[in-house]
């Protein structure tokens, strides 16, 4: 049995051309085309600002302007009480350096003893004594002198009471109102010559003389 006549196959159809146009119609657009941007863009959204009142707006206005003028006020404020503790300190200073420049330039006072040496014999120790023999002139009473550099007399003092002692008899004397400002100073007990002291030892006190051997 003879097989049957295989049949051609059929041709495969072909898309049709859709890139240009045919006689018959225009071309397709191709999917998924955008559409065509209008010629004037939307008009923005309007400003929330827009959206408030007038008097709101003028509220506002008003009080941002309060709290300007506050702020500036509170720093001109602030700036003005620094300049017046500034300037009281200020006062203040030169009344503070007056008084210890009258402190340390004011007049002073200064102390000490004087011992004549070997007299008082047969007293107790803190018995009353007076200077014998060649110290007669040393006594209760006798004046202390004071002199500066230039040999003016700037102050004036006295002996006190003698007393006994292990070394004689010990008068103890107190000048007050020694002029400041001198090299140095002669202090001198009757005529018995100057001994030379600075400003800073008759400052300090304790001055510590003896006549005799």
């Amino acid at each position: 049995m003879s097989s049957p006549e295989q049949q051609p196959a059929p041709p495969l159809a072909t898309a049709p051309d859709t890139s240009r146009g045919t006689a018959e119609g225009p071309a397709l657009a191709p999917a998924g085309a955008l559409p065509a941007l209008p010629d004037h863009p939307p008009a923005a959204s309007a400003s929330r600002w827009s959206r408030l009142s007038r008097g709101a707006v003028l509220a506002i206005g008003a009080c941002l302007g309060a709290a300007v003028v506050g702020a500036c006020w509170t720093g001109v404020s602030l700036a003005g009480g620094n300049g017046t503790n500034a300037a009281a300190g200020a006062s203040a200073s030169p009344s503070v350096s007056t008084e210890r420049t009258e402190e340390v330039e004011g007049p002073f006072s200064t102390d000490g003893t004087l011992t004549v040496a070997g007299i008082g014999a047969g007293l107790e120790p803190g018995e009353l004594c007076s200077g014998t023999g060649g110290y007669s002139d040393i006594d209760f009473g006798t004046q202390v002198n004071v002199t500066d550099a230039a040999g003016t007399l700037v102050a004036v003092g006295s002996l006190g009471f003698g007393q006994k002692t292990e070394l004689g008899c010990e008068f103890p004397f107190t000048v007050d109102d020694v002029t400041p400002g001198s090299k140095f100073y002669e202090v001198e007990v009757s005529h018995r010559g100057g001994l030379t002291q600075t400003e800073d030892e008759l400052r300090a006190g304790g001055l510590a003389f003896t006549l005799g051997d």
